[in-house]
């Protein structure tokens, strides 16, 4: 590989003549002019940062160009327009998941811990993004069942409660009212003012003037709550600190929520949803600057802790700001039935942030979702700027749409690059959550790829297990792949003809079987239902399901298996560090893993070093269209090589190196024998000095039959407990071969045809090629027929059966979930860690 630090001009313009002409060889003259760009931004800029999207110039634009400069401002516009034009190697334009770049949400986020004064940051959705339904709607809308409703009021300043008094008589029917305040005095005016209320029982209380409203509402009338399915917290607001930008503050928040019998009737039409469990005005514009974690963060999480609730700042912040909202009492209980008296709140003293009110009104709906209940917002359009934020109602059949923009959980992990090992480890990018309203049971398969030219050995195992399942399933299950790696190429789609190609974001998922590319994850969410069942083929693939599986859980309850296809013991394929540990730690889930383990050697190792809560094995059989082409034709003087040079437990160095070793100590006989390497593609310059060898690259199942019928001698090495087919198929078309063992693998138990060295090195593989070439090169110009292997012993009974996994499945779609506010769940919000 070039130096380019001691690299000159003249080489680097050959560098780049010979790489522009292989780009426009390949790929066409507008791939060059993208990578023409990439070039220029590295000239400009640097190697790697940031895109900017020309839809985001105006918008982020000037602020890029004030933080970053004009250099690397440039450079983002460059590389952007490199990532149109050149896909394969900049950001991917796969046209189906347009709608995910189109409604991606930004966000305004700094990973800095604290501002110079201390507050806590928080990650907020950006203003042009932040939306909201729209009130009243445009139809008749209403509840269609009466609901028990009980307005709590904190009325410190009793002059203010008329006002209150009037906008509640907005809310149609029956109408209990709970007010409080804190001197007898006060009380006094209170039931003065309530004398006349018409609507129903009117309660009023005394509440010490700590902790203000939300002392009062949740812990004044703590008692009140289980009487009523759903509430209104409303209060006497004034803002006195925030001067004449916090003057509207209360009448913006009560016009929003009682405006007219209209917008009331909209909003309890919502609550028909049982899983909606709060309702709050869309935040007062003039605050939208200071939406943050001020000085509440630690006093929130502490807080949220003693409800079994992890947070972390990265996650979202949203909550009613300025604490007046509709709610449902089963999404706030765990706050109700935690021990907090109003001693636990400090004295008043004018504090505008840092209490523990401030971190109670922060946390609401987090402790909603951690119940299993969703939020909305709402706004007038008229009492709103942003009108292009407010998405109108016409129709019932609009909700379920608008709540894809509008409810963004507040316990789910929206950054899609979290983890500092994100880029070096790219494959560990998390895939992010998003509740679906479908209930049906569904098996979700997440795989590297699908595409045709990189679908094979494990890939292709999993595809074949994972419809074999669905073919066992029928019709009781939805089917969805997701692939997580390779962006989904054309003939992938014509090949899974079957399947509803559909975007990486969140959708009304009604699809029955979809194809999900999610390579590209920034902005998008992954559609998780309460049945859904995932199937992992890989290491990391085990990471996203155990995370999908802790984000079913939190949002719908109950438990459920996934589905480890192990195809290795994988932390084997790296050296001791993180991604050996990040792949070993995928095997300690066992109360939640069915592992299906590829071949009886691999079974017997992993089922002893580990627990699963169930295991099965799938047998070696060779493939059914190879052994239908193998043919008995004459053999010829030809070693196949199983050789590719990407994989390091394939040992294609030690192969190479062996060749050499033999053919130069042997040259005469070698000199009549031809090498042929299959499995990969690569460039034959790294064969040298290897001679009389060919590179065959990724071959098709039938030219690989016919090297197979037409070989002598095979070699194949894996440096791990799998057997690996390539050395079993070579042995069953009557190969003499090569290969090695392993800890709890012996492949000789299976075929007599199969030699291994005692020693894995260049001398004693070149030892054992040159015996084995030896004794086959009498067979040339022979037939030599198919052999029959010898299975090693194993449990009939965990040998892998579509039609036992499947019952098993039926079993676990069907075990209970939480009934919604059921029960509070133990659950850490930092999805983002998912291994």
């Amino acid at each position: 590989m070039t130096d380019k630090k001691s690299e000159t001009r003249l080489q680097w313009a050959r560098r780049h003549l010979r790489n522009g002409y292989i780009i426009l060889t390949t790929r066409g003259a507008v791939a060059l002019y993208g990578a023409a760009m990439r070039e220029l931004a590295k000239l400009i800029d640097s190697p790697v940062g940031v895109f900017l999207a020309p839809r985001d110039l105006l918008r982020d634009g000037p602020r890029f160009l004030r933080e970053q400069g004009l250099r690397a401002a440039c450079g983002a516009v460059l590389r952007q327009i490199a990532a149109q034009y050149d896909p394969p190697l900049g950001r991917r334009r796969n046209p189906i998941n347009d709608p995910l770049r189109q409604a991606a949400i930004s966000y305004y986020y700094t990973y800095e811990l604290t501002k110079p004064d201390g507050v806590v940051p928080s990650r907020r959705p950006v203003n042009e993004m932040d939306f909201a339904l729209e009130t009243p709607f445009a139809y008749d809308a209403g509840p269609k069942r009466a609901h028990s409703i009980v307005a709590i009021v904190h009325a410190f300043y009793p002059d203010v409660l008329p006002l209150v008094l009037e906008k509640l008589h907005n809310v149609p029917g029956a109408l209990d009212l709970c007010v409080s305040t804190d001197t007898e005095e006060k009380q006094r005016a209170v039931d003065e003012v309530c004398a006349d209320w018409r609507k129903g029982k009117v309660l009023t209380r005394i509440c010490p003037n700590r902790g203000r409203d939300i002392a009062a509402k949740f812990f004044g009338f703590r008692d009140v709550y289980a009487n009523y399915e759903l509430f209104i917290h409303v209060h006497t607001k004034r803002s006195p600190h925030g001067g004449e930008a916090l003057a509207r503050w209360r009448d913006y928040l009560i016009d929003n929520l009682l405006g007219s019998e209209r917008i009331v009737r909209s909003i309890l039409s919502l609550f028909d949803d049982p899983r909606l469990g709060v309702v709050f005005p869309q935040h007062l514009f003039e605050l939208r600057g200071i939406l943050n974690w001020g000085y509440d963060y630690d006093l929130a999480r502490n807080l949220l802790k003693r409800m079994n609730i992890e947070i972390d700042k990265n996650l979202t912040l949203e909550f009613p700001s300025g604490s007046m909202f509709w709610g449902r009492t089963a999404a706030i209980r765990p706050l109700l039935d935690i021990d907090i008296g109003f001693a636990d709140f400090p004295p008043e003293s004018g504090q505008v942030d840092g209490t523990l009110a401030h971190a109670i009104e922060r946390s609401l709906l987090m402790i909603a979702e951690s119940r299993g209940f969703e939020w909305l917002k709402v706004a007038q359009r008229d009492l709103y700027p942003m009108g292009h934020t407010l998405l109108p109602v016409h129709s019932v059949d609009d909700l379920a749409a608008h709540r894809l923009k509008v409810f963004q959980p507040a316990l789910a992990c929206v950054d899609s690059n979290f983890h500092p090992y994100a880029t070096p480890i790219a494959e560990t990018r998390p895939l992010l959550s998003y509740p679906s309203r479908n209930d049906r049971p569904r098996l979700t398969l997440l795989t590297p790829t699908v595409n045709p030219q990189q679908t094979f050995g494990g890939i292709a195992t999993a595809m074949k297990l994972f419809s074999a399942l669905l073919a066992e399933l029928g019709d009781e299950f939805d089917a969805r792949i997701v692939v997580t790696d390779a962006d989904i190429e054309p003939q992938a789609y014509a090949t899974l003809s079957g399947y509803t190609p559909i975007p990486y974001a969140a959708s009304l998922d009604t699809e029955r079987a979809a194809l999900v590319d999610a390579n590209e994850r920034e902005g998008g969410r992954l559609n998780v239902r309460a049945n859904d069942i995932f199937f992992a083929t890989a290491w990391w693939t085990a990471e996203f399901a155990l995370a999908m599986e802790r984000e079913r859980a939190r949002y719908f309850g109950g438990a459920r298996p996934f589905i480890y296809l192990i195809q290795d013991d994988e932390p084997n394929f790296y050296g001791r560090g993180a991604k050996s540990s990040l792949a070993e730690a995928t095997y300690h889930h066992g109360d939640q893993t069915i592992a299906i383990v590829n071949s009886e050697e691999l079974f017997s190792v992993m089922t002893g070093k580990y627990r699963f809560r169930d295991a099965y094995y799938v047998p070696y059989e060779l493939n059914e269209r190879i052994g239908e082409r193998l043919t008995n034709v004459a053999r010829e003087p030809t070693m196949l090589v199983y050789g590719r040079e990407t994989v390091a437990r394939n040992a294609f160095e030690l192969i190479c190196a062996a060749l050499v070793v033999w053919q130069q100590r042997d040259p005469v006989r070698a000199s009549r024998w031809n090498i042929v390497f299959l499995g990969e593609d690569f460039p034959d310059s790294l064969l040298y000095p290897v001679q009389n060898a060919t590179v065959g690259g990724k071959a098709r199942l039938d030219d690989y039959a016919d090297h197979l019928s037409r070989a002598l001698v095979g070699v194949s090495l894996m440096i791990s407990p799998h057997p690996s087919y390539p050395p079993l198929e070579m042995a069953e078309a009557g190969l003499a071969t090569i290969t090695n063992a392993f800890a709890g693998k012996d492949l000789r138990r299976r075929f007599d045809n199969i030699v291994s060295p005692a020693r894995l090195d260049p001398a004693s593989l070149a030892d054992l090629i040159e015996d084995t070439v030896a004794r086959m090169e009498p067979f040339v110009g022979a037939i030599v027929p198919r052999r029959r292997h010898s299975a090693p012993p194993a449990d009939a009974m965990r040998r892998f059966d579509p039609k036992t996994l499947a019952a098993e499945l039926r079993r676990a779609a069907a075990s209970p979930l939480y009934a919604t506010g059921e029960t509070s769940r133990s659950i850490s919000a930092s999805t983002c860690e998912i291994y």
